[in-house]
């Protein structure tokens, strides 16, 4: 049987340049997302403000391993002052366990780095409210206009 032989038409090269362009590009955009200091630089500034409310680095961690009940092996304090280390150049702290460390420590500022690093802000429960407060408003307004002008036309026929 013969090896027929593979051809590109024009049109296929140019899809494959596009792509190929569109990658380049992407790539030239890209924002620098290591934001390992920042998270470092949160963490430990959480463990301070929660240390001045009178939490230690030991109560923390009991703590966060109230939040994670099904862990196999709880957190310890090694673990914690590990991952606050500057000193400790593999030593990570887990994301999945933000939420139990900003519970443990009365303080967002770990999750708001986060978030702040894909252009997003966080907002508390008042915020929202107050958001929404603004909305049922604006919408409240709508409506009482719209019932006016139905008023108006039904009164002129």
């Amino acid at each position: 049987m013969a090896n027929p032989k593979k051809s590109f038409t024009s049109n296929q090269l140019d899809i494959f340049q596009r792509l190929a362009e569109e990658t380049a590009l992407e790539a030239a955009n890209a924002a620098d997302l290591d934001i390992g200091p920042e998270l470092q630089g949160a963490l430990n500034y959480a463990i301070r403000t929660a240390k001045k409310a009178g939490l230690s680095r030991e109560r923390i961690v009991e703590r966060m391993n109230m939040c994670l009940p099904d862990l196999e092996k709880p957190i310890t304090l090694r673990q914690l002052n590990a991952w606050t280390a500057q000193s400790k150049e593999f030593s990570e702290f887990p994301a999945r366990w933000l939420p139990a460390f900003c519970w443990a420590c009365h303080c967002t500022l770990t999750i708001q780095v986060l978030a702040q690093a894909v252009n997003h802000e966080l907002v508390d429960r008042r915020e929202k409210m107050t958001l929404e407060l603004g909305q049922t408003l604006v919408e409240n307004a709508r409506l009482t206009r719209q019932a006016n002008e139905l008023k108006k036309q039904l009164s002129g026929e």
